[in-house]
């Protein structure tokens, strides 16, 4: 009970000490935990706690974003791991279904079965962000995955598997792909994604840029003694549709 209380302190300080103006209910502010009470009470209190934390996190998206452009990443396409059938740019930043495959050798550096791209870019230590224009596409795949995952055959597409990916897929699903995987509920499709990475505290988060919104992060992730590298999917063309590339662009100031 101590360390619970202690850590909503942290956090309500950190709260309140932001460059954002919060309405903070007074009650959450001088919350305490009376241990006499029943475990069901104590239970809807906590509840209610949390719900108002979220609540104020989630007004920090903006303030989040507006800073995340000082560790941009340029992020460009390493084709030796593109699915045959992936067509790409000639500067690397964009990747589509080309409806084929395209030459190139099959090496375990290749996905082959899963239309699946790495990043060039090896995400060493400390903090990485870019973002990438997804328009209309009616499915994608967007994370990070370590240099040592599983790239043949079928894959663990999860934390387990070495990738830390939210994938959106059937026109207006989303799902963040942990073991089980969990369903995202978005209020509207994401025209750019951006996706932050820090290494050294083991997080991945992802936001709809232009709504300023936060939509899952990964906590507390198991990649900090390895590579891990940007990852991308474009997902197939579907009766003519999400024919349109990803593009990996400039970060929105």
């Amino acid at each position: 009970m101590q360390q619970l209380q202690e850590e909503i302190d942290k956090l309500m300080k950190a709260i309140s000490n932001s460059d954002t103006n919060f309405q903070v209910s007074p009650s959450l502010m001088t919350a305490t935990f009376d241990t006499s009470c029943s475990f069901g009470s104590l239970r809807v209190t906590t509840s209610t706690m949390m719900e108002q934390i979220e609540q104020n996190l989630e007004k920090l998206s903006s303030v989040e974003l507006k800073r995340f452009h000082r560790f941009e990443v340029d992020v460009k396409l390493d084709p030796s791991t593109a699915h045959r059938q992936l067509l790409l740019s000639a500067d690397g930043k964009e990747v589509s279904d080309g409806g084929e495959s395209q030459e190139g050798s099959d090496t375990l550096e290749r996905f082959d079965l899963y239309g699946s791209i790495l990043g060039v870019n090896s995400l060493v230590s400390g903090k990485s962000y870019w973002e990438v224009a997804a328009g209309d596409k009616t499915g994608w795949d967007m994370g990070v995955a370590r240099g040592n995952a599983k790239r043949t055959g079928k894959l663990s597409l999860n934390p387990d598997g070495g990738y830390w990916v939210v994938v959106h897929y059937n026109d207006d699903k989303y799902a963040a792909m942990a073991e089980p995987p969990v369903g995202l509920t978005l209020s509207e499709k994401p025209d750019r994604v951006g996706v932050f990475v820090d290494k050294d505290k083991g997080l991945v988060s992802f936001y709809d840029v232009t709504a300023q919104s936060h939509i899952h992060s990964f906590t507390g992730c198991s990649f900090s003694d390895t590579e891990i590298f940007p990852y991308f999917s474009p997902h197939l063309r579907e009766n003519g549709r999400n024919a349109e590339p990803l593009i990996i662009c400039a970060v929105t100031r």
